[in-house]
């Protein structure tokens, strides 16, 4: 007979608030170098949109990485959450950490499907900065596509879109809608240059 192991994992999310900024933008910069999340932390902080909210993720006592929800417009005009700045730790990848944390992100995403009409959970990224990530979001997404819209940064046309439809709901692409991913750039350099 095959013996059956479960894993479950019990993460601890903690919200990025004033007192944990600070190591919530290094364990950030350490996942991405050179791209520092203290300005959207800090807007987000100090944001009265509950369904903004980033987080430190634990496994007991120790820190392995981040994630949050954001939006990229009125959240009414498109039924979509993103997940921001998620990222595991690179000593505690390849333990299911990640597939976790999306699972759960996704989850605190489901809690504003009622209230604000949420259909979609989205995440962008590129495919030249980020592969190691791409087959993670493959699998736990519905679809992906490209994005490539004229009006802003694409990543030299590497920028792909994921959704996570939340119901029965039609496929609805994002369909290279702006992003203003030169904006969220913009913001990276205003937090490096306060956080160091």
């Amino acid at each position: 007979m095959k013996e059956i192991v479960l894993i479950i994992m019990m993460l601890k999310y903690e919200e990025i608030n004033r007192d944990n900024i600070n190591i919530a933008t290094k364990i950030q910069m350490s996942i991405f170098p050179n791209e520092s999340a203290y300005q959207e932390f800090c807007d987000c902080i100090d944001s009265d949109k509950e369904y903004n909210k980033y987080f430190l993720v634990y496994d007991n006592e120790t820190i392995i990485g981040v994630t949050g929800l954001y939006t990229t417009t009125d959240i009414k005009l498109n039924n979509t959450l993103w997940m921001g700045w998620f990222g595991i730790l690179k000593e505690h990848r390849r333990k299911g950490y990640g597939t976790q944390v999306i699972k759960d992100t996704i989850d605190m995403a489901k809690e504003f499907i009622e209230k604000y009409h949420i259909k979609y959970f989205r995440v962008f990224t590129s495919s030249i900065e980020n592969p190691d990530v791409l087959p993670l979001y493959t699998r736990l997404f519905d679809f992906k596509e490209e994005y490539n819209n004229e009006e802003d940064l694409n990543f030299n046309n590497s920028c792909l879109v994921y959704t996570k439809i939340l119901g029965n709901y039609k496929e609805e692409k994002w369909n290279n809608r702006f992003l203003n991913i030169r904006e969220m750039i913009e913001k990276e350099k205003i937090g490096n240059s306060k956080f160091n």
